[in-house]
């Protein structure tokens, strides 16, 4: 399935637009799930697919239009932020003008253009007051309930709670789920009043039916908040309503006993184009192809393929962001990125240049494994990327750079000059050329000598590699086994000073030590998303499932049969065959991942893992062991001398050598030790010589 669309912001929300001419038939709940995640999709809160209901006028535009809003689970919704955006990009491609209309799915709405304002404005249905309810959470003070277009608990929490440290998540998924909501659900707000604002102004935070997550803004919620904040304090028929992905402003006409609803309720607030691209599957919905990435600044955009193209100004910011490890494995060591702030236009520019991004395509495991992986420097809204890092719970960290105009100026032009096409990709190396080592990379670049990096003074100095990468494989038992396993004795060399910047973790730590032109540049950290898990990855790994447990029970059951088939050579007993077999299961795994680790030195460029001593135990020479027993008998025999010899040396060298080996790693391979049946090559000392009888004689 190939098809094109545009992703567009509304004050926080991202929404997919699709042309529904194209769609005979709407997709599956499955793929609009694929579609809208943020790990593994185009990263949006919901689809919307759009057709015109009117005939064009004599300027080519049609003033209404059928807008079907589908959430990331399937379900069907109106979305205020969703139709502003919607209607912004049909009036920026001529296809409506400045007034029009949408039927979305609870009936029609009028939108607009707010000239005073410069902005797009939806029309919500008259709404019914809100009611007031029990308050749900012991930090709410009050609640209230109301549906503009979908249905809202709104929560007041008291003063004694802050607004920005409260677990909307969870608190959200406990209220959204009451059964005082079944089967449906609700949408969840908190809101705070804050004294320093004014009187019609309210901070809010949504957790998002559908979504079943934060999200960084809320349209309907806006509204919703807006008419119970009048219908419980009365006052001016307008209210601003402050979220993490900008402000929406709400006018309305209140209840009259004529007119019982609120009516001639409008919606404002901002919205954009954040890409244009086109879905390609090819048998996998993974391949994601970006055909233009455009930054809508009204109607203007950023054009990146031509260096210090864009009119920076002088108020132009530059700060590196530093994401914590995620729950899966490609994410468990963080993630860098740096951020390009520009409020001296309208609206802000505000971007993220992101040197961590690949791309599935034909051949990529192949190249993966080849050890050519490439990686590219990609660049995207800087609220598209911080909403990844609210949906997973992962915190972010921003370190500005202090620069005067013309350094800030030149560290962008080197980065718009980087991300084009013919510069943009680059051979990924774990430990010395990714997302995080880049950056240093990047201000040695631009700096030159100008730039004292303070390596000297390195925290992580005398640390090796490995050593360097515990703290976050520890806490997944079967990835830390693997990758103890699979790196070579480079991983155990010392690094070099500002070695530990490949983390995410280390280069935090090292930009305070740097210096530009002998003064510190690199200001106070700042927490942009707060940590709603533990820093490093976990895995719930039980006893039963935990490698060291199966490695021990194989150590055991090696042993045992190895002792069995001893006494039975002592005794001069053949063993049985399905005994030999059942006893050395351990010969063949060993030998297939010995296969693996000589690939990964002779077939790769993955240097980390070349000339790895683990080979002495996972040996292919397994495979040729089995092969010359009755083809080369004599052959077999220096084989199996090599490896009953070799394997007690390395692990006894292992503890002076250079390369670290697990207890998991020593446990297997004395496990292949004993199931080579050692005392074969000592058949004098364990095998009983056999005395001839003695012949009795009478007397």
């Amino acid at each position: 399935m190939r098809f094109t669309f545009w992703k567009w912001e509304g004050a926080g929300n991202e929404f997919m637009l699709c042309d529904a001419r194209d769609w005979p038939q709407r997709p599956t709940a499955e793929q609009i799930e694929r579609w809208c995640s943020r790990e593994e999709g185009v990263g949006t809160d919901g689809i919307i697919f759009f057709k015109p209901l009117t005939p064009p006028n004599a300027s080519g535009e049609h003033e209404g239009w059928d807008m079907d809003f589908l959430n990331p689970d399937g379900s069907r919704s109106f979305c205020g932020n969703g139709s502003r955006a919607l209607f912004a990009f049909l009036r920026d491609a001529g296809s409506i003008g400045n007034v029009g209309w949408f039927r979305a799915c609870d009936g029609d709405h009028a939108v607009c253009w707010d000239e005073s304002h410069g902005l797009p404005s939806v029309e919500m249905l008259p709404v019914q007051p809100p009611r007031k309810v029990e308050a749900m959470h012991p930090q709410g003070k009050e609640a209230w309930v109301a549906d503009t277009g979908s249905p809202h608990h709104l929560e007041w929490i008291d003063a004694t709670t802050s607004l920005e440290s409260f677990p909307v998540v969870e608190a959200g998924r406990t209220i959204r789920l009451h059964t005082q909501y079944a089967p449906e659900g609700i949408n969840v707000n908190f809101i705070e009043k804050r004294s320093e604002d004014g009187p019609n102004e309210l901070h809010m935070r949504t957790y998002e039916r559908g979504v079943e997550f934060e999200t960084r803004g809320c349209g309907t919620g806006a509204v919703a908040a807006a008419l119970a904040d009048h219908a419980r304090m009365g006052g001016d028929h307008h209210r601003t309503i402050r979220m993490k992905g900008g402000a929406l402003n709400v006018r309305f006409v209140p209840p009259s006993e004529q007119k019982p609803a609120y009516e001639s309720v409008w919606l404002t607030g901002p919205a954009k184009l954040d890409f244009k691209g086109v879905w390609e599957a090819n048998g996998t919905w993974k391949r994601l192809v970006l055909l233009l990435i455009l930054f809508g600044f009204s109607a203007s955009f950023y054009a990146q393929n031509t260096p210090s193209s864009f009119p920076w100004s002088d108020q132009a910011q530059v700060s590196v962001l530093t994401g914590s490890p995620g729950q899966d494995a490609y994410s468990a060591w963080g993630h860098t990125a740096i951020r390009v702030y520009d409020p001296g236009h309208v609206p802000p520019v505000d971007v993220a240049y992101n040197y961590g991004t690949f791309q599935f395509s034909d051949g990529f495991y192949r190249r993966f494994l080849k050890g050519k992986l490439d990686y590219r420097l990609s660049l995207s809204q800087f609220a598209s990327f911080q909403q990844g890092y609210f949906r997973n719970g992962r915190a972010m960290w921003e370190q500005p750079l202090d620069l005067s105009p013309s350094d800030a100026r030149a560290v962008i032009a080197f980065l718009e000059w980087n991300h084009l096409p013919e510069n943009r990709v680059y051979a990924y190396q774990f430990f010395s050329d990714n997302c995080s080592s880049r950056i240093l990379s990047v201000l040695a670049q631009v700096f030159g000598d100008r730039l004292d990096a303070g390596c000297q003074n390195d925290e992580a100095l005398g640390q090796t590699y490995r050593e360097a990468i515990r703290p976050y494989i520890q806490g997944d038992p079967w990835l830390e086994a693997g990758i103890d396993f699979i790196l070579g004795p480079r991983a155990d060399r010392v690094m070099p000073p500002c070695g530990s910047s490949f983390l995410p973790d280390g280069l935090m730590a090292q930009l305070p030590l740097c210096r530009l032109d002998g003064k510190a540049f690199v200001g106070v950290r700042q927490e942009l998303v707060p940590a709603q898990q533990p820093w490093f990855r976990a895995v719930n790994t039980s006893s039963l499932v935990h490698p060291l447990f199966w490695m021990l029970v194989v150590g055991v059951w090696s042993l045992f049969w190895s002792l069995r088939r001893a006494i039975q050579f002592k005794r001069g007993e053949e063993t049985p065959r399905w005994e030999r077999v059942s006893g050395k299961l351990v010969l063949p795994l060993a030998a297939v991942l010995g296969l693996l680790l000589l690939l990964m030195w002779v077939a790769t460029d993955h240097r980390d893992t070349w000339a790895n001593g683990n080979l002495v135990w996972a040996s292919p020479l397994l495979f040729v062991l089995w092969w010359s027993r009755q083809r080369m008998p004599r052959f077999h025999q220096w084989i199996h001398r090599f490896l009953v010899v070799g394997i007690p040396l390395f692990l006894i060298m292992s503890i002076f050598a250079t390369q670290f080996v697990s207890l998991i790693s020593a446990c297997a391979a004395w496990a292949v030790w004993l199931s080579l049946d050692p005392w074969l090559e000592w058949p004098h000392v364990f095998k009983q010589p056999v005395l001839p009888k003695s012949r009795s004689t009478s007397q």
